[in-house]
């Protein structure tokens, strides 16, 4: 007796399963060397970065000290980024003052951002000012936000920073791959900054630990609102 025949229906669908496996082993295959490459650039960019910071240091400490050999005074750098955080909440906030701290995106208690430095960023810091703690981060207080506290922007939603290729596809640019990248571009104010902060979902850090001195009066009065310049790095350390 003759053997029958499978059904033809059978015999696509057989084609269509095996070709459906070859292609999922490929593209497991291409996103494992996509991933090692990734991984790779990644340590040659943080290396690279390290670098960088290492003899700006240097160059600062060996100014500094020149011109106290020579009896001047070592004038720093203007600081270019400045973070911010809320401190106060929604409570009888004049319209203004809301509307800017909308266009700054601190519309919640202890949301925080990072802004480049200039005068109109200036006068805006200066309106909102008995709303916000600010000051001028440190390399390791940025890379801590960005590493702890770090969400994308993708379509809307808050997406948490788990890998560097979020990173990549998320902002689809040659100098922007990685983490160290982002925290790079923010604290040295780089020509992606804009880019990176606005792919950047604002910061929720937790209330401080110990709690806060006075809200309502200004840091150099004892209280906590206002322009701590490097000591905002201490204040955030309690709530990263």
């Amino acid at each position: 007796m003759p053997a029958v025949p499978a059904p033809e229906s059978a015999v696509k669908r057989a084609a269509y399963k095996a070709q459906q496996s070859e292609n999922i082993k490929k593209a497991v295959v291409a996103n494992k060397a996509e991933a090692k490459k990734l991984k790779a650039t990644a340590y040659q960019r943080a290396r690279k970065y390290a670098r960088q910071y290492r003899a700006a240091e240097a160059k600062t400490i060996t100014q500094r000290r020149q011109a106290r050999s020579n009896g001047n005074y070592f004038l720093e750098a203007k600081p270019k980024v400045a973070v911010v955080t809320r401190i106060r909440g929604i409570a009888k906030v004049k319209p203004k003052q809301r509307k800017v701290l909308q266009l700054l995106r601190l519309r919640q208690i202890f949301n925080t951002i990072f802004v480049k430095m200039n005068k109109s960023m200036e006068n805006l810091l200066r309106l909102v000012e008995p709303y916000i703690a600010y000051g001028y981060p440190s390399l390791k207080t940025v890379r801590a936000m960005v590493y702890k506290r770090g969400n994308l922007k993708i379509n809307g939603q808050r997406i948490k920073i788990d890998s560097n290729k979020l990173i990549k596809d998320k902002f689809n640019n040659d100098d922007v791959v990685c983490v160290e990248d982002i925290v790079n571009q923010i604290y040295t104010a780089g020509k992606h900054f804009r880019t990176v902060t606005n792919g950047l979902w604002p910061f929720k850090l937790a209330p401080p630990k110990g709690g806060m001195r006075q809200k309502r009066r200004h840091f150099i009065e004892g209280g906590d609102y206002g322009n701590r310049e490097s000591l905002i790095n201490k204040f955030l350390a309690r709530m990263i």
